[in-house]
C-alpha cells in the first residue's frame, strides 16, 4: 500500500521534479550571463538595464532580478565569470614576453588582441575605468588587478628596471584597447612591444635622474569665459561620475552657471561634453610635442618620451587623467564623440609629422602609436599600484629613442 499511494501521489518522482528545475535554473543562469554580456558590450557598463537583459535572455525581469540585487552585482557577475580569466592570462603573458630573460617567440595570437581587442577585452578596458569610481565594483576589480600586478613584479622587492618592464606590459594591454576604441584597430603595435622588449633586455638603468617636467594645468583656454568654464567643470563631473551620470544639472552647479546658461551655448550634454574632449585633449597633446621639441633641440637621449610617464604621476593632473579615461570609454556608445577623439589623434599624428621633418614618417607614427597606448594604459594603472613612481622607465625610453631615431 505504501508503494501504490507513493506511485500514485509521485512522491517517488520527486527528485526527478527537483533535479529538472535546477536545469532550468542553469540555463536560464547561462542565459541572463549571455545576455548581459551582449548588453554592456552594445551600450557600456553604466549603462545595462535589467528590462534589456530579460529580453535578450528571454526571461522576465523577476528572473533577472532573483539573483542579482541590482546592476552592480551584475556587473561583478560580469567581471568574474567573463571577463576577469582572459584579461589577467592576456597581462601575465604580454608581461611575460616583454621581460623574460630567455629567448621567447612572439605569439602571433597576442599580436592579433593588441593590434584587434577582442570584446571581452574592451569590456575589461571598461572595468578598469569605471572600477576606479564604483565603489562596489572597485572592491573586486582593485584588489584583483592589483595583485595580478604584484605577483607580476611590480613590488617593493622589484628593482626599478623590473617595476618599469611589469608596468609598460600591462600598460600596453590595457592602453591598446582603449586606443582600439578610438581607432578601431591598432597596425604595427606588435613591432612596438617588439621594440620594447629589445629595449627593455638592453638598457641600463638611469644613474641621473631626468628632469621632472612642469607642464602648465590643464584647463580650457577658448577666451570665453562662460564656455572655459562649463568646460573645466565637465571634465570634473565627469572624471567622477562617467559620460552617463554627469548631467546638465551637476555640471551648472560645478560651475555656478544656470542650466539655462549652459543650452544658450550648447544644445546638448554631448555636444558640451565634445568640447570639452576637443578643448582639453589639444592642450595636453600641445604640451607633449613641445616636450618632444625641447628635448630634441637639447638633445636630451630620451627624446621626451618619459615626459609622459612623468606627467601621468603629477597629482594636480588627475581629474584630467580620469576625464581622459572617461572620454575614451565613451567613445564606444557615442558616435560624435568618436569622432572628436579621432579627430584629435590624428591631428596629433600630423603635427608631430610636420614638427620633426628629419625623422620618417613611418618611424614618427609609430612611437605615436606606441606612445598613445602605452600612455592611456599607464594613466589608468595609477589607481592599481603605488610602485609606479619607482619603475625606471627613463631607461627603456631612453634606448627606444636611440631604436628608432639614432
Amino acid at each position: 500500500m505504501q508503494s501504490r499511494h507513493a506511485k500514485s501521489t509521485g512522491t517517488r518522482l520527486d527528485p526527478v521534479a527537483r533535479r529538472a528545475p535546477a536545469k532550468r535554473t542553469a540555463a536560464n543562469t547561462a542565459s541572463i550571463l549571455k545576455a548581459l554580456t551582449q548588453e554592456a558590450t552594445a551600450v557600456g557598463l553604466d549603462s545595462i538595464a535589467a528590462s534589456s537583459i530579460a529580453k535578450r535572455a528571454g526571461l522576465t525581469t523577476g528572473a533577472i532580478y532573483n539573483r542579482y540585487e541590482n546592476n552592480d552585482e551584475m556587473l561583478v557577475a560580469l567581471w568574474e565569470q567573463v571577463v576577469a580569466q582572459k584579461f589577467g592570462d592576456h597581462i601575465r603573458e604580454t608581461i611575460h614576453y616583454l621581460t623574460a630573460q630567455e629567448k621567447i617567440k612572439l605569439d602571433p595570437n597576442l599580436i592579433a588582441r593588441l593590434e584587434r581587442p577582442s570584446s571581452t577585452l574592451a569590456l575589461a578596458a571598461e572595468f578598469v575605468v569605471v572600477a576606479q569610481r564604483n565603489e562596489v565594483v572597485g572592491e573586486v576589480v582593485l584588489p584583483q588587478i592589483t595583485q595580478w600586478l604584484y605577483d607580476a613584479g611590480l613590488n617593493k622587492h622589484g628593482s626599478p628596471m623590473e617595476c618599469a618592464g611589469v608596468a609598460l606590459g600591462a600598460s600596453m594591454v590595457l592602453g591598446s584597447t582603449l586606443r582600439s576604441f578610438i581607432t578601431t584597430t591598432n597596425p604595427n603595435l606588435g613591432l612596438v612591444l617588439r621594440g620594447l622588449r629589445q629595449a627593455y633586455q638592453t638598457a641600463q638603468p638611469t644613474t641621473t635622474a631626468p628632469p621632472v617636467p612642469k607642464p602648465r594645468p590643464v584647463e580650457a583656454n577658448t577666451g570665453n569665459a562662460v564656455r572655459d568654464a562649463l568646460i573645466n567643470a565637465t571634465a570634473e563631473v565627469m572624471a567622477k561620475t562617467g559620460f552617463a551620470n554627469a548631467t546638465i544639472s551637476r555640471i551648472a552647479r560645478k560651475s555656478k552657471l544656470t542650466s539655462g546658461t549652459i543650452y544658450n551655448v550648447y544644445d546638448d550634454k554631448e555636444q558640451l561634453m565634445n568640447d570639452a574632449v576637443v578643448e582639453l585633449l589639444k592642450a595636453t597633446q600641445y604640451q607633449n610635442l613641445v616636450a618632444k621639441q625641447d628635448a630634441s633641440q637639447v638633445q636630451r637621449p630620451n627624446f621626451g618620451l618619459t615626459d609622459s610617464f612623468q606627467f601621468g604621476l603629477i597629482p594636480e593632473r588627475q581629474t584630467w587623467l580620469r576625464f581622459r579615461q572617461e572620454c575614451i570609454i565613451a567613445t564606444r556608445h557615442h558616435r560624435s564623440t568618436h569622432r572628436q577623439m579621432r579627430k584629435v589623434v590624428n591631428d596629433l599624428d600630423r603635427q608631430m609629422i610636420d614638427a620633426f621633418p628629419k625623422i620618417h614618417p613611418d618611424i614618427i607614427n609609430l612611437l605615436s602609436a606606441g606612445e598613445q597606448a602605452i600612455g592611456y594604459g599607464f594613466s589608468s594603472l595609477v589607481a592599481y599600484s603605488d610602485q609606479l613612481p619607482r619603475c625606471d622607465f627613463n631607461a627603456i625610453m631612453v634606448q627606444i629613442a636611440n631604436q628608432n631615431i639614432g
